[in-house]
Protein backbone atom coordinates (compact mmCIF):
# COMPACT_ATOMS: atom_id res chain seq x y z
CA UNK A 1 0.00 0.00 0.00
CA UNK A 2 1.49 3.39 -0.94
CA UNK A 3 2.33 6.01 1.65
CA UNK A 4 -0.40 8.64 2.00
CA UNK A 5 0.87 12.18 1.35
CA UNK A 6 -1.25 15.31 1.77
CA UNK A 7 -0.63 18.91 0.74
CA UNK A 8 -2.04 21.88 2.61
CA UNK A 9 -1.79 25.66 2.39
CA UNK A 10 -1.85 27.98 5.39
CA UNK A 11 -2.66 31.70 5.73
CA UNK A 12 -4.59 34.06 3.50
CA UNK A 13 -3.95 37.77 3.30
CA UNK A 14 -3.17 40.10 6.19
CA UNK A 15 -4.66 38.36 9.21
CA UNK A 16 -1.37 37.37 10.84
CA UNK A 17 0.21 40.80 10.30
CA UNK A 18 -2.84 42.48 11.78
CA UNK A 19 -2.67 40.27 14.86
CA UNK A 20 1.04 40.96 15.34
CA UNK A 21 0.59 44.69 14.84
CA UNK A 22 2.79 44.82 11.74
CA UNK A 23 -0.02 46.72 10.02
CA UNK A 24 -3.05 48.59 11.35
CA UNK A 25 -5.42 47.90 8.45
CA UNK A 26 -5.57 45.54 5.46
CA UNK A 27 -3.08 46.36 2.74
CA UNK A 28 -4.45 48.29 -0.21
CA UNK A 29 -5.09 46.48 -3.51
CA UNK A 30 -1.90 46.24 -5.52
CA UNK A 31 0.26 46.22 -2.39
CA UNK A 32 -0.20 42.64 -1.18
CA UNK A 33 2.06 40.21 -3.10
CA UNK A 34 1.36 37.12 -0.94
CA UNK A 35 -2.38 37.50 -1.47
CA UNK A 36 -2.46 38.80 -5.04
CA UNK A 37 0.48 36.83 -6.47
CA UNK A 38 1.47 34.10 -4.06
CA UNK A 39 -1.91 32.55 -3.42
CA UNK A 40 -2.92 32.32 -7.12
CA UNK A 41 0.56 31.02 -8.04
CA UNK A 42 0.34 28.14 -5.57
CA UNK A 43 -3.22 27.32 -6.58
CA UNK A 44 -2.07 27.24 -10.21
CA UNK A 45 0.86 24.97 -9.33
CA UNK A 46 -1.34 22.49 -7.51
CA UNK A 47 -3.90 22.59 -10.34
CA UNK A 48 -1.18 21.66 -12.85
CA UNK A 49 -0.61 18.42 -10.97
CA UNK A 50 -4.25 17.90 -9.97
CA UNK A 51 -3.41 17.97 -6.27
CA UNK A 52 -6.31 18.02 -3.76
CA UNK A 53 -5.76 20.63 -1.06
CA UNK A 54 -6.96 21.72 2.31
CA UNK A 55 -6.49 25.48 2.54
CA UNK A 56 -6.39 26.60 6.17
CA UNK A 57 -7.78 30.11 6.31
CA UNK A 58 -8.35 32.51 9.18
CA UNK A 59 -11.95 33.44 9.92
CA UNK A 60 -11.14 37.13 9.47
CA UNK A 61 -9.69 36.37 6.04
CA UNK A 62 -12.80 34.44 5.00
CA UNK A 63 -14.80 37.59 5.71
CA UNK A 64 -12.27 39.98 4.16
CA UNK A 65 -11.48 38.13 0.91
CA UNK A 66 -14.63 36.33 -0.29
CA UNK A 67 -13.45 36.26 -3.91
CA UNK A 68 -10.40 34.18 -2.93
CA UNK A 69 -12.54 31.81 -0.89
CA UNK A 70 -14.87 31.41 -3.85
CA UNK A 71 -11.95 30.50 -6.10
CA UNK A 72 -10.62 27.88 -3.70
CA UNK A 73 -14.05 26.28 -3.41
CA UNK A 74 -14.57 26.44 -7.19
CA UNK A 75 -11.34 24.48 -7.67
CA UNK A 76 -12.74 21.74 -5.45
CA UNK A 77 -10.44 22.27 -2.47
CA UNK A 78 -11.40 22.05 1.18
CA UNK A 79 -11.45 25.14 3.39
CA UNK A 80 -10.10 24.54 6.89
CA UNK A 81 -10.22 26.87 9.89
CA UNK A 82 -6.97 28.52 11.06
CA UNK A 83 -8.08 30.69 13.96
CA UNK A 84 -9.52 34.19 13.61
CA UNK A 85 -6.42 36.31 12.94
CA UNK A 86 -3.64 33.72 13.35
CA UNK A 87 -3.50 34.00 17.13
CA UNK A 88 -0.83 32.24 19.20
CA UNK A 89 -3.34 29.48 19.72
CA UNK A 90 -1.51 27.41 22.32
CA UNK A 91 -1.30 30.49 24.59
CA UNK A 92 -5.01 31.34 24.50
CA UNK A 93 -7.23 31.01 27.59
CA UNK A 94 -10.10 28.58 27.19
CA UNK A 95 -12.70 31.32 26.87
CA UNK A 96 -10.85 32.82 23.90
CA UNK A 97 -10.47 29.40 22.26
CA UNK A 98 -14.24 28.92 22.37
CA UNK A 99 -15.09 32.44 21.19
CA UNK A 100 -12.53 32.60 18.36
CA UNK A 101 -13.13 29.07 17.09
CA UNK A 102 -16.87 29.68 17.02
CA UNK A 103 -16.54 33.05 15.32
CA UNK A 104 -14.07 31.74 12.71
CA UNK A 105 -16.26 28.74 11.96
CA UNK A 106 -19.30 30.96 11.46
CA UNK A 107 -17.29 33.25 9.16
CA UNK A 108 -16.23 30.34 6.95
CA UNK A 109 -19.81 29.05 6.83
CA UNK A 110 -20.96 32.50 5.72
CA UNK A 111 -18.31 32.61 2.99
CA UNK A 112 -18.72 29.07 1.65
CA UNK A 113 -22.17 27.90 2.70
CA UNK A 114 -20.52 24.85 4.25
CA UNK A 115 -19.22 24.11 7.73
CA UNK A 116 -15.46 23.48 7.86
CA UNK A 117 -14.43 20.07 9.11
CA UNK A 118 -10.66 20.56 9.46
CA UNK A 119 -8.76 22.80 11.89
CA UNK A 120 -5.10 23.68 12.24
CA UNK A 121 -3.91 25.73 15.19
CA UNK A 122 -2.06 28.91 14.19
CA UNK A 123 1.52 28.53 15.35
CA UNK A 124 1.24 24.76 15.19
CA UNK A 125 0.24 23.50 18.62
CA UNK A 126 -3.32 23.09 19.84
CA UNK A 127 -4.69 22.69 23.38
CA UNK A 128 -6.71 20.01 25.20
CA UNK A 129 -9.69 22.34 25.48
CA UNK A 130 -9.56 22.97 21.72
CA UNK A 131 -10.21 19.25 21.21
CA UNK A 132 -13.41 19.59 23.22
CA UNK A 133 -14.48 22.73 21.32
CA UNK A 134 -13.78 21.19 17.92
CA UNK A 135 -15.94 18.20 18.80
CA UNK A 136 -18.84 20.46 19.74
CA UNK A 137 -18.46 22.45 16.50
CA UNK A 138 -18.56 19.33 14.35
CA UNK A 139 -14.93 19.13 13.25
CA UNK A 140 -13.50 15.76 12.26
CA UNK A 141 -9.79 16.66 11.75
CA UNK A 142 -7.30 18.51 13.92
CA UNK A 143 -4.29 19.03 11.62
CA UNK A 144 -2.19 20.75 14.29
CA UNK A 145 1.36 19.73 15.15
CA UNK A 146 2.11 16.81 17.47
CA UNK A 147 5.51 15.52 18.54
CA UNK A 148 4.78 12.02 17.25
CA UNK A 149 3.61 13.11 13.76
CA UNK A 150 1.39 10.02 13.80
CA UNK A 151 -2.34 10.31 12.99
CA UNK A 152 -4.37 9.37 16.04
CA UNK A 153 -8.01 9.24 17.07
CA UNK A 154 -8.67 11.98 19.64
CA UNK A 155 -12.29 11.00 20.15
CA UNK A 156 -14.87 8.87 18.35
CA UNK A 157 -15.47 11.76 15.92
CA UNK A 158 -12.18 13.76 15.87
CA UNK A 159 -8.84 12.61 14.45
CA UNK A 160 -5.42 14.19 14.75
CA UNK A 161 -3.74 14.38 11.32
CA UNK A 162 -0.48 16.15 12.20
CA UNK A 163 2.50 17.34 10.20
CA UNK A 164 6.28 17.24 10.73
CA UNK A 165 8.21 20.51 10.75
CA UNK A 166 10.29 19.15 7.88
CA UNK A 167 7.21 19.38 5.66
CA UNK A 168 6.78 23.11 6.27
CA UNK A 169 8.30 25.42 3.65
CA UNK A 170 9.11 28.04 6.29
CA UNK A 171 11.39 25.56 8.07
CA UNK A 172 13.72 25.65 5.10
CA UNK A 173 13.29 29.17 3.72
CA UNK A 174 12.34 31.44 6.62
CA UNK A 175 13.83 29.88 9.74
CA UNK A 176 16.80 28.58 7.72
CA UNK A 177 18.35 29.84 4.49
CA UNK A 178 18.56 26.68 2.42
CA UNK A 179 18.89 26.32 -1.30
CA UNK A 180 16.16 24.79 -3.39
CA UNK A 181 18.36 21.78 -4.05
CA UNK A 182 19.03 21.25 -0.33
CA UNK A 183 15.34 21.65 0.52
CA UNK A 184 14.33 19.19 -2.18
CA UNK A 185 16.92 16.70 -0.92
CA UNK A 186 15.61 17.04 2.62
CA UNK A 187 12.00 16.60 1.50
CA UNK A 188 12.87 13.45 -0.43
CA UNK A 189 14.77 12.06 2.55
CA UNK A 190 11.81 12.84 4.84
CA UNK A 191 9.47 11.02 2.48
CA UNK A 192 11.82 8.02 2.39
CA UNK A 193 11.79 7.90 6.19
CA UNK A 194 8.00 8.25 6.31
CA UNK A 195 7.62 5.43 3.79
CA UNK A 196 9.88 3.19 5.85
CA UNK A 197 7.64 3.66 8.90
CA UNK A 198 4.34 3.94 6.97
CA UNK A 199 3.64 7.30 8.63
CA UNK A 200 1.47 9.60 6.46
CA UNK A 201 3.29 12.78 5.51
CA UNK A 202 1.68 16.24 5.44
CA UNK A 203 3.20 19.28 3.70
CA UNK A 204 2.41 22.92 4.53
CA UNK A 205 3.20 25.52 1.86
CA UNK A 206 2.57 29.24 2.26
CA UNK A 207 1.82 31.99 -0.28
CA UNK A 208 4.26 34.40 1.40
CA UNK A 209 7.07 31.81 1.48
CA UNK A 210 6.79 29.89 -1.80
CA UNK A 211 4.11 31.62 -3.80
CA UNK A 212 6.03 34.86 -4.40
CA UNK A 213 9.37 33.21 -5.19
CA UNK A 214 9.88 31.71 -8.65
CA UNK A 215 12.78 29.47 -7.64
CA UNK A 216 10.86 28.05 -4.69
CA UNK A 217 7.84 27.41 -6.89
CA UNK A 218 10.11 25.50 -9.26
CA UNK A 219 11.35 23.42 -6.33
CA UNK A 220 7.73 22.73 -5.44
CA UNK A 221 6.95 21.69 -9.01
CA UNK A 222 9.84 19.22 -9.00
CA UNK A 223 8.61 17.74 -5.73
CA UNK A 224 5.05 17.36 -6.99
CA UNK A 225 6.31 15.71 -10.18
CA UNK A 226 8.55 13.36 -8.19
CA UNK A 227 5.81 12.31 -5.77
CA UNK A 228 3.24 11.90 -8.53
CA UNK A 229 5.53 9.55 -10.49
CA UNK A 230 6.81 7.47 -7.56
CA UNK A 231 4.53 4.45 -6.97
CA UNK A 232 5.52 4.40 -3.29
CA UNK A 233 3.37 7.49 -2.70
CA UNK A 234 -0.29 8.43 -3.11
CA UNK A 235 -1.33 12.09 -2.85
CA UNK A 236 -4.65 12.25 -1.02
CA UNK A 237 -6.84 14.73 0.89
CA UNK A 238 -6.43 14.91 4.65
CA UNK A 239 -9.77 13.15 5.05
CA UNK A 240 -8.37 10.02 3.41
CA UNK A 241 -5.79 9.82 6.18
CA UNK A 242 -8.51 10.39 8.75
CA UNK A 243 -10.61 7.58 7.33
CA UNK A 244 -7.69 5.17 7.44
CA UNK A 245 -7.24 5.89 11.16
CA UNK A 246 -10.98 5.54 11.77
CA UNK A 247 -11.18 2.07 10.21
Amino acid sequence: MPLLVSFTMDNLGDAADLYRGVIKAPRAPGNNPPLEQGYPALLHLFARYEIPLTCFIEGWSARQYPEYIERVVHLGHEIGMHGWTHERWAELPDADVLELATRATESIVAATGKAPRSFRAPGGKSTPYTTEVLGKLGYTIDASYTDSHVPTALSPTLTSVPYPWSGVDATHWLWNSRSGMDTERRWRAALDEAAATDTPYVFIWHPHVMGIDKARLETGARMLDFIRKDPRFAIVPLDTIRRRVAR
